[in-house]
């Protein structure tokens, strides 16, 4: 039979094939929707669920046993108001029955006045029309005044069954009200019990309805999630924090609580992440705290891509190796190339303070980036490299113009080739004997070079070497004494053995060390040169940050013998150094060649005589490797940093850095970063470099915790948008920004407690009365105009101390006035001047005030001008003469209700003031007089009277001369008096007094 098909393939064949390929379609379609659906977010957010269902079933059965006992009490209270109730139902009832009653018959009443009301205001509008058209009508008026009579029974009638309706609604409320009562009372007790439970019972599908339970699982299928699922993308629009898309700024759009559920929950704070609470909630998340996770996100803090919704897109960061292998066998991890801001190791996210916090290195809870931004002060990284994020102060080494006087060629040479020899601990990097300069033939260029900087330093300068005569030594014994107790160790120490040295691992720490360890200066310097230093510091360097000590020729001896006579003679002991002349005349020809051709190089290295040659090398040396960075050098003063600019370092892309032939790291910014740190060469490993252009970095020494902390703060340094809105620096002004910075190049922590941080040096001293006063409410204490005089020119407040406050004849009165208003912002204050305080000598308080002053026995511890007192010298305290010029009145008043509160440790106690109890007994006027018992017990107008006595004294304001006189004559010798020795209980103004302040 033939076949009249006109098809090729075969059509159940096809028909196969259709129905195949519509299945795998069909499984193609399924799989998509359960891929799409199968988000590793909902995993997170369903085990959370459970989560959530333990804590609350947990706190409910704690809430329950809570509450157990005394729920019985309430439950049986609310049954007796219950059966109370129902014994009075039939009452009820009745007086139901009977306001209704009421309620019709005063319905009737009101009908019958409105209506009657009518008739009478038609009446009134009668009446008035005939008052004025007497003859044109009949007369209405007795019916007028009959209707108003009717009006009036009327009334009463209606407000007469008022009065009984809200009677018997009274009585009924009365009733009810004795089981509401009862009802709220359970209900208040039981209200954080119900909120568990209802939240429970919204989480736990086994308590759910029917119902609810079919509702809960429908809102989560594929296309009906669109509605209100329950497991969703969780995400925060931070406006003011913005990124950069195809050159649009664009807002942060967070999504990390998808997975972190309980980031804002203190009952998760022992989960296993992603689930657990946030550390420090009182800082950060909730909306109580300065950062609200509304308003900062997740990412402005920790970086990484905001938008990610699993563990990889999220561009989560690994601390340590051991993390990183976890995170690969459990999560697939890996790094997020496409993304160009990963997210910062958790021991990295202070970096992120930066961003908004940009204007000081004292940031509360930023211990780390404190450390690590005053670290970049102290190692001077801002002289090598730019940073228009955190702009260099002073140069962090010494003037190096003058070093003639001060050292010799043969230290100098010894200590360029490697300051450890000398110092273990010094900040000095060391530029030479690093990793990449280990072959015979750089160890011989750097040999050159050693020698070519020491000749440049003392190139055209006559060799002064001091004299170590007996004539500027004196006492060792009493200047380690002085070193103690004078201020020295505010900034220095002097330890010879690394155990002993403060460990730099926090912002106190390092106050300590502000100045460098004076261990072995026997083998650096000269006793004339050490002396002439102690008695004026600017008379050798003008910009240097050590004051004034205002020392006595002997007591400048005494420290120098002390401090000279710890030598260091391993250093000593190394040989001279030495170099050679051929490598000499190599490294010039090499140097020219830079600028020359060979030929031409050679001829001009040939012209150079050995000095000359030493010279240009010194001088390509200390410009090659940035020693001017750090030193002010002759010829240099307009040099440029030689190293790459950081100001945003943080945010340069990984691909910018150079990891050379190192591949043993992770490749990523902090990485680098820390190794860079760590061997500042390492990226030379492998190479095949000529000598000159080998990594120059020099090698710092950093500790571990140092590294950590540096390499937070240049992570800071970044590129990231964050809105004025959010910026703290913007609430201070930028006098209190200048101020601050002052006070910490100059260390004044390191003496005094500011802002609760800080002095140190009583630690040394040994007794906080004798230590610099805390200066945590000068800036409300202290006259500002007499702070300035006083800064400017330092004097005796507390006669009793022996640590005085030095002269800083470095700080202009401009910057003076920084720090003066650095201290007023951090108290509230700001006002430049106060008017004279004015007191009525003749008032009740004054005289009041003069009763409380004579009791109080003030004259046995403080001066009246050039009146000593009557203790004995380790009870004195601060001229009660210049209290009206240095001190604020409203502060005085503050100060003397309680001084202990607002100088801890003081030991000026509160002065006594009688109460009204002890004013209104008899005698009161014979032992307290008529003044102090007028004011009734007053305690705040008997201050105000004594602080205005205060101001009544008069004397010598500057008391100088009599105290060094008696000091001369007698000396200091209790400074380790013990308290029993000088303390009266009786006495209420002792050494601490008013002051505690900023001078000692």
């Amino acid at each position: 039979m033939f076949k009249n098909d006109e098809r090729y393939w075969d059509i159940n064949l096809l028909n196969k094939w259709f129905a195949i390929s519509s299945i795998i379609f069909l499984a193609c379609t399924v799989w998509v929707f359960v891929d799409d659906n199968d988000d590793e977010f909902k995993d997170y957010q369903r085990e959370f669920r459970k989560m959530q269902v333990e804590v609350a079933q947990e706190k409910l059965e704690k809430q329950a046993s809570e509450v157990e006992q005394e729920r019985v009490a309430y439950d049986n209270a609310l049954a007796t108001a219950q059966k109370e109730f129902d014994a009075q139902s039939n009452e009820l009832d009745e007086l139901a029955v009977e306001l209704r009653s009421l309620e019709n018959k005063h319905y009737d009443q009101n009908m019958k006045f409105q209506s009657h009301k009518a008739n009478v205001d038609a009446l009134k509008y009668l009446v008035e029309a005939e008052n004025t058209h007497a003859d044109h009508g009949p007369s209405y008026r007795e019916e007028y005044s009959a209707a108003l009579d009717k009006l009036d029974i009327l009334r009463l009638e209606k407000e007469s069954t008022e009065i009984e309706i809200s009677a018997l609604e009274t009585q009924i409320k009365s009733i009810e009200l004795a089981v509401k009562q009862k009802q709220d009372e359970l209900d208040q007790y039981l209200k954080q019990y119900t909120l568990t439970e209802n939240k429970l019972s919204k989480l736990d599908r086994s308590r759910m309805t029917m119902a609810n339970k079919l509702g809960d699982i429908v809102r989560d299928l594929p296309i009906l999630d669109f509605l209100d699922p329950y497991y969703k993308v969780n995400q925060i629009v931070v406006a003011d924090v913005k990124y950069d898309v195809n050159f649009a700024s664009v807002p942060v759009v967070d999504r990390c609580t998808s997975c972190h559920l309980g980031i804002d929950n203190p009952d998760f704070s022992d989960a296993p992440q992603p689930y657990t609470t946030h550390p420090n909630l009182d800082l950060y998340i909730t909306s109580r705290s300065p950062h609200p996770m509304n308003n900062f996100g997740c990412t402005s803090c920790h970086g990484g891509r905001s938008r990610g919704t699993s563990f990889v897109s999220s561009s989560h960061t690994p601390n340590t190796p051991e993390d990183k292998q976890r995170w690969e066998e459990e999560h697939d991890w890996k790094v997020n190339h496409h993304w160009l801001t990963p997210m910062l190791p958790t021991k990295y996210t202070e970096a992120s303070c930066f961003n908004c916090h940009s204007n000081t290195s004292d940031l509360a809870g930023g211990e780390k980036i404190n450390l690590g931004l005053t670290l970049i002060d102290q190692a001077g990284c801002n002289g090598c490299h730019h940073n228009e994020n955190w702009a260099s102060q002073a140069k962090a080494g010494p003037n190096l113009k003058r070093v003639n006087e001060k050292l010799t060629e043969d230290w100098v040479s010894k200590w360029v080739k490697n300051p450890r020899h000398f110092r273990y601990n010094t900040r000095m990097p060391a530029i030479f004997e690093q990793p990449n300069q280990e072959s015979d033939e750089v160890t011989a260029y750097n040999n050159v070079e050693i020698a070519g900087i020491t000749e440049y330093l003392f190139s055209g300068k006559d060799k002064m070497e001091g004299s170590n005569s007996k004539r500027f030594l004196g006492d060792p014994i009493n200047g380690e004494k002085l070193f103690n107790a004078v201020g020295c160790m505010g900034c220095h120490v002097s330890e010879s053995e690394p155990e002993s040295a403060p460990h730099i691992n926090n912002y106190k720490n390092l106050t300590k060390v502000h100045g460098p360890n004076l261990v072995g200066l026997g083998s650096k310097v000269s006793a004339e040169w050490l002396y002439e230093w102690l008695m004026d510091p600017q008379a050798y360097m003008p910009d240097t940050k050590m004051p004034n000590l205002r020392l006595e020729p002997q007591q400048a001896k005494d420290i120098s013998a002390y401090l000279l006579q710890n030598k260091n003679e391993s250093f000593d002991d190394l040989p001279d150094h030495d170099y050679d002349i051929a490598v000499l005349d190599e490294l010039t020809v090499n140097w020219l060649k830079k600028s020359n051709p060979e030929k031409f190089a050679v001829a001009k290295a040939e012209k150079m005589n050995h000095e000359q040659k030493l010279n240009f090398i010194g001088e390509k040396s200390i410009r090659h490797y940035g020693c001017f960075g750090c030193h002010n050098i002759d010829g240099f003063d307009d040099a440029k940093p030689i190293g790459v600019e950081i100001t945003e370092e943080g945010s340069k892309p990984v691909g910018k850095f150079d990891f050379g032939l190192y591949h043993d790291i992770d490749h990523s910014v902090h990485a680098w970063i820390e190794n860079k740190l760590r061997t500042p060469r390492i990226y030379d490993r492998g190479k095949e470099s000529q000598h000159l252009d080998l990594l120059k970095m020099p090698n710092f020494y950093f500790s571990e915790e140092e590294i950590e902390a540096i390499t937070t703060a240049v992570l800071g340094f970044n590129s990231n948008k964050v809105g004025e809105s959010l910026k703290a620096y913007k609430k201070a002004p930028d006098i209190y920004k200048k101020g601050h910075r002052l006070v910490k190049q100059y260390n004044c922590q390191g003496c005094h407690l500011i802002d609760n941080r800080g002095g140190q040096l009583v630690e040394h001293i040994g007794l906080p009365e004798y230590g610099p006063p805390n200066l945590n409410t000068e800036g409300r204490k202290a006259n500002p105009d007499w702070l300035l005089s006083f800064l400017n020119n330092p004097s005796i407040i507390r006669p009793n101390l022996q640590v005085k406050m030095p002269s800083f004849h470095q700080i202009s009165d401009e910057d003076w006035d920084a720090i003066i208003a650095y201290f007023q912002h951090m108290d509230g204050e700001h006002v430049s001047y106060r008017a004279e305080h004015q007191f009525d000598g003749y008032s009740t308080g004054f005289t009041a005030g003069a009763k409380l002053h004579e009791m109080g026995q003030c004259n046995s511890c403080h001066f009246y001008g050039e009146e000593f007192p009557t203790g004995d010298a380790p009870t004195w305290a601060p001229n009660l003469a210049l209290t009206k010029e240095r001190l604020n009145a409203d502060w005085v008043t503050e100060w003397l209700k309680n001084p202990a509160e607002i100088m801890p440790g003081t030991k000026m106690p509160a002065p006594y003031v009688p109460d009204k109890e002890v004013l209104s007994a008899d005698g009161a006027e014979r032992d307290w007089g008529k003044a102090l018992v007028a004011l009734d017990g007053d305690t705040l107008a008997m201050l105000e009277g004594l602080r205005d006595y205060l101001w009544n004294i008069n004397g010598s304001t500057n008391i100088d001369n009599i105290i060094k006189a008696y000091f001369d004559e007698h000396g200091y010798d209790f400074d380790s008096a013990s308290d029993d020795e000088y303390e009266d209980d009786g006495d209420w103004d002792d050494e601490d007094d008013w002051d505690d302040d900023d001078d000692w």
